[in-house]
């Protein structure tokens, strides 16, 4: 039975690749900060170790006897998320510190959870850190398959509470078209493509949709009785020098969603479940 490390676990795609893991016959270690982390994961495996990815000491020999490292190791995009730390501090020195280990541990296989184009948006800080870390990937020495969804339907569900205030906004026109995937059948893409050799699987979900669209399912879902607003786009972009004199990593996150939202970002069908149906599901929750 091959031996699977799994970063980023207690997040959501973190927790359907755990579930994948296992379902796939893999012995499955999960590393987390803290056991109150592991706590958040005991329904699904108690087998863990604590660890700080951003301190290379902490990492020591952490991937000894493991065959295969998978990473969904990355800063949260949500608004919500206060975290000082920045994406580089995160989606690039602490995978880098991880690839150092896997490395010297002799690692065979490095799976890693990207961004779609992010090679295409190098101004942006979130598709900067993530194409430079895949190309360190890439020329490790070490087998890879590099995981690149456009979005995941979980990174919309900060959508809902706003929806619930008739707050809920599209950028411009919305008109751009996208299909983001569902983290289940994200994780299988990933758990798949562990057989691939020096693999790029750009993956997105069955229905492509415009980015005004997938707000009013949100907004129906939720409070059909409030609409969604349109925001003017320079306004937004006129915003943002102020956001950083406050707040760097904020902006950040508010630079990457306008850019995006302005382009059309549709990868390969892979996944089944269609946003609305995961939508649905989370507010009868």
């Amino acid at each position: 039975m091959k031996k699977v490390i799994l970063f980023g676990a207690t997040g959501n795609i973190g927790k359907a690749i755990a579930r994948e893991v296992l379902q796939g016959g893999y012995r499955l270690l999960i590393v987390v900060r803290n056991k109150n982390k592991a706590e958040q994961l005991s329904h699904i495996t108690t087998s863990f170790v604590v660890a700080d990815i951003t301190a290379p000491g902490s990492l020591s020999d952490i991937c000894q006897g493991q065959d295969i490292v998978i990473s969904a190791l990355g800063k949260s995009v949500s608004p919500n998320d206060r975290s000082r730390q920045t994406f580089r501090e995160i989606d690039f020195v602490g995978n880098s510190n991880i690839l150092q280990e896997a490395k010297a541990s002799g690692v065979k296989k490095f799976v890693y959870v990207s961004a779609f184009h992010s090679e295409r948006y190098l101004h942006l800080n979130y598709c900067r850190v993530h194409h430079e870390f895949a190309e360190l990937l890439k020329y490790s020495g070490i087998d890879y398959t590099i995981i690149k969804p456009p979005a995941v339907f979980s990174a919309f569900l900060d959508m809902i509470e706003m929806a619930k205030k008739g707050q809920l906004i599209t950028i411009g026109a919305g008109d751009k078209k996208t299909n983001p995937i569902y983290e289940g059948d994200l994780a299988k893409v990933c758990v798949d493509s562990i057989k691939h050799t020096k693999a790029v699987v750009e993956a997105g979900g069955k229905v492509i949709y415009t980015r005004h669209e997938l707000n009013e399912l949100v907004q129906i879902a939720v409070n059909p009785k409030k609409k969604v607003r349109h925001i003017p786009l320079g306004l937004m972009k006129t915003a943002l020098p102020l956001i950083r004199l406050f707040d760097k990593n904020m902006y950040d996150k508010f630079s990457f969603f306008i850019e995006v939202t302005q382009q059309d970002t549709v990868a390969p069908q892979l996944g089944e479940m269609r946003f609305e149906d995961y939508i649905r599901s989370k507010v009868k929750v």
